[in-house]
C-alpha cells in the first residue's frame, strides 16, 4: 500500500491492507505488542476480554509492519498517546476502525475529517480526546467502548452522529455543535456527562440512556433555538439532568424516564442535593411554561422530596405525610384508600366503644349496632356534605369524651382526605 502524503503513521497502520479484517488484526496485534513491556498496564488491560482475545503477531509480522511504516513507534510507555492527526490538518478519506482496540490514549486536535469516520465497537482503553475538530461526514460510534475520559470539546459534527449503545466513563461534549441528527440511544455514562454549552441544531435522542452521575445540559447564553430532545425510558441514577439556561422544546420527551430514588439521594452531600433541588425546580418551571402537566408534576414531586429531606427535622414529617397521603398531590387513589381505611377502623372503634356501654344493649343488638356504627363513620367522613341527616343519631344521644374524640378526629381526617382527593383529581385530569 502506498501511503497518502497526508497520512500519519497511525493512519497508515489503520489502512495497511485493502481488507478491513486484516487491518483490524494487524492494528490490534501491534497494540498488544507495544503494551507488553508495560507489565502493570498490560495486566490491567488483560482484564478486558476484548484485549485477551487479540491474537499476538509473529516477529515477522511485526518486522514487516515496521519496515513498511518506518516512522511508526516501536515502543511506548503507558502515558504516550496515539496522535492520529499530528502534522496534518485534514483526514481526507474514510477511516474505518470497526472493532479496533486502542490500548493507549487517542488524541486528535484542530483536524477536519472529510470522510466517513467509523468507530463501531471500537475499544478505547485509555480514552479519546478530540478538541476543536470538524467532522464533515457521518461519525459512527455505535457500540464503542470509551475509556476513563472521553472528550469531544468544541467539536463540530456536520452530518449525523451515532453513539447508540456506546459506553462512556466521564464524557465531555462541552461547546460541541451537532448540525444534524444526534443519537445516543441505549448508551451508558458511568461517570459524569457534560453537554454544557453544546448546540443541537436538529433533534437529539437519548432514549434508554443510563446516566450514573452528574449530567449537564446547561447553556450559558440562551442564544440557540430549542430543539426536540428525547429522554424516553432514560435512567438518571444519582442526579437529575441540569438544564440551566437552556430552553426546552415542546416536543421534549420524558416518557418513562427514571429519576433518582430516595435511596440514591441519601448518599450525596447536602450541597449536591441543593443543586439537584434547583435542577428539579428549573425543569418544573420549563415544563410548566410549555403546558406539559405530567412532566411538570413529575419534577415537582422530586423537588418536594428533596425539599423535605433538606428541611429542618421538625418539618420533615409534614412532607412525609404529604407524600404518603397523596404522592404530593398527584394520586387520587391514595386519598380514596385513606378514606376507606378510616371508615373501616373507625367503624370498629365505634362498635367496640358503644358495645362497652351497657345501656345500649337494651335496645340494640350487635349486628344493628355495627350497622349504625358504619353509618355513623361514613357520615363523619363526609360531614361536609350533611350526611348526618341520612343516619340515625341514637348513638350520639349521650356522647362521652371518647365519642367526641372519635367523631372529631374522623371528621378532620375525612376533610384532609377529601381535600387531597380533589387535588389529585384536579392534577390528573387537568381540572384548572
Amino acid at each position: 500500500m502506498t501511503a497518502a502524503a497526508e497520512d500519519t503513521p497511525w493512519l497508515r497502520l489503520a489502512r495497511i491492507s485493502g481488507d478491513h479484517e486484516e487491518n483490524k488484526r494487524l492494528w490490534n496485534g501491534y497494540q498488544k505488542y507495544l503494551l507488553r513491556p508495560n507489565t502493570h498496564e498490560y495486566q490491567r488491560q488483560m482484564e478486558n476480554p476484548k484485549f485477551v482475545d487479540i491474537v499476538d503477531l509473529s516477529d515477522a509480522e511485526i518486522h514487516s509492519i515496521q519496515t513498511e511504516i518506518p516512522d511508526l513507534p516501536k515502543e511506548m510507555v503507558w502515558f504516550n498517546t496515539i496522535s492520529l492527526s499530528t502534522g496534518i490538518a485534514e483526514i481526507k478519506t474514510d477511516l474505518t476502525s470497526d472493532g479496533f482496540y486502542f490500548a493507549f490514549a487517542v488524541f486528535i486536535q484542530n483536524t477536519t475529517s472529510k470522510g466517513l469516520l467509523t468507530l463501531e465497537h471500537a475499544q478505547f482503553a485509555a480514552g479519546l480526546s478530540a478538541i476543536e475538530c470538524v467532522f464533515e461526514n457521518d461519525l459512527n460510534a455505535i457500540g464503542a467502548s470509551f475509556g476513563s475520559f472521553t472528550m469531544f470539546m468544541e467539536c463540530r459534527f456536520i452530518e449525523r452522529t451515532y453513539f447508540q449503545g456506546a459506553k462512556f466513563e466521564t464524557a465531555n461534549f462541552d461547546q460541541a455543535k451537532f448540525n444534524d441528527i444526534c443519537a445516543f440511544d441505549n448508551a451508558k455514562f458511568a461517570g459524569r456527562a457534560f453537554f454544557t454549552d453544546s448546540i443541537f441544531t436538529n433533534s437529539a435522542n437519548f432514549d434508554s440512556v443510563e446516566f450514573h452521575d452528574v449530567t449537564s445540559f446547561d447553556l450559558a447564553a440562551a442564544s440557540s433555538a430549542a430543539v426536540s430532545l428525547s429522554f424516553k425510558d432514560a435512567k438518571f441514577f444519582e442526579h437529575p439532568p441540569r438544564f440551566f439556561g437552556r430552553a426546552l422544546h415542546e416536543d421534549t420527551d420524558w416518557t418513562g424516564v427514571k429519576l433518582p430514588n430516595a435511596e440514591a439521594q441519601a448518599a450525596p452531600p447536602r450541597y449536591l442535593l441543593e443543586d439537584d433541588k434547583r435542577a428539579y425546580e428549573q425543569l418544573r418551571i420549563k415544563c410548566g411554561a410549555l403546558g406539559k402537566v405530567e412532566d411538570e408534576h413529575m419534577f415537582f414531586r422530586r423537588e418536594m422530596e428533596l425539599t423535605g429531606r433538606l428541611s429542618p427535622w421538625y418539618t420533615r414529617a409534614t412532607y412525609w405525610l404529604y407524600h404518603l397521603v397523596s404522592d404530593y398531590g398527584y394520586s387520587y387513589w391514595r386519598p380514596i384508600a385513606g378514606m376507606v381505611g378510616v371508615w373501616y377502623f373507625w367503624s370498629i372503634f365505634y362498635a367496640l366503644h358503644f358495645m362497652a356501654r351497657d345501656q345500649l344493649h337494651l335496645c340494640m343488638d350487635r349486628v344493628e349496632l355495627l350497622r349504625s356504627a358504619m353509618g355513623l363513620s361514613f357520615a363523619n367522613i363526609f360531614a361536609v356534605f350533611g350526611f348526618y341527616r341520612r343516619f340515625p343519631s341514637d348513638l350520639l344521644a349521650d356522647p362521652t369524651f371518647v365519642t367526641v374524640l372519635l367523631t372529631v378526629s374522623e371528621t378532620l381526617l375525612g376533610f384532609v382526605f377529601l381535600f387531597f382527593l380533589g387535588l389529585g383529581l384536579r392534577t390528573r385530569f387537568r381540572l384548572r
